[in-house]
């Protein structure tokens, strides 16, 4: 397991700082390229498990590549990036109620994280937001729906489970805090905790694949 944890470290110490250290300093094109690296870590444990452990993994391996591919893309457009995280956002839903078949849970999650990013969008920051809105709806809606397919991973009582639902619950987390950041004036620490947050969600969905 020790190459999982170099892996990760890569991501962590070595794609992070450098993204934000490249985008501190203006070199954008550097910059999303040391992001999408961080995300193609996470993407490795999806390929591994794809070809030798269960060809479901490739599901969440398509997700994680369409997700690199927003990376980049985030960085010079945010209409661009977006589609490509609602497409990866379909991907990962797919993979996660393939392992886990939706239950009563799913529903009740669904349920309260729509109502949460409602609750955010139409009212708390409807005026922040203005003519964007129909794009934040559509976006925070699939990401709720992903989100709470996560966390329902919960019912299945394993390692796995557990995995994809920490996953779940710090991607919704990081992308709440770039909706702030969007929105409000927010200081560099934000982008520390965002990506912080953002990578270790990708890595925990990449290697609950191995663990199939």
């Amino acid at each position: 397991m020790w190459w999982i944890a170099g892996v990760c470290a890569i991501c962590l110490l070595l794609c992070l700082p450098f993204f934000l250290h490249y985008k501190k300093n203006l070199r954008f094109k550097l910059a999303a390229a040391f992001k999408v690296c961080g995300t193609l870590c996470a993407a490795s444990f999806a390929l591994i498990a794809a070809i030798r452990l269960d060809p479901r993994c490739w599901i969440c391996f398509a997700a994680l590549i369409l997700h690199a591919t927003a990376d980049y893309f985030l960085e010079f457009s945010l209409y661009i990036g977006a589609g490509f995280f609602l497409a990866g956002h379909i991907c990962y839903i797919a993979f996660f109620t393939s392992i886990f078949p939706p239950t009563a849970v799913h529903l009740i999650c669904a349920v309260c994280l729509l109502a949460t990013m409602g609750y955010m969008f139409f009212f708390r920051w409807r005026k922040q937001i203005g003519k964007q809105l129909p794009l934040f709806a559509v976006y925070g809606a699939v990401l709720s729906l992903m989100c709470a397919c996560a966390v329902a991973s919960l019912t299945g009582y394993t390692l796995q489970g557990q995995l994809i639902a920490i996953g779940g619950a710090l991607f919704f987390l990081s992308d709440t805090m770039i909706c702030c950041r969007i929105l409000f004036t927010a200081g560099r620490t934000i982008d520390w905790a965002i990506m912080i947050t953002y990578y270790a969600a990708q890595l925990l969905f990449g290697i609950s694949c191995l663990l199939i």
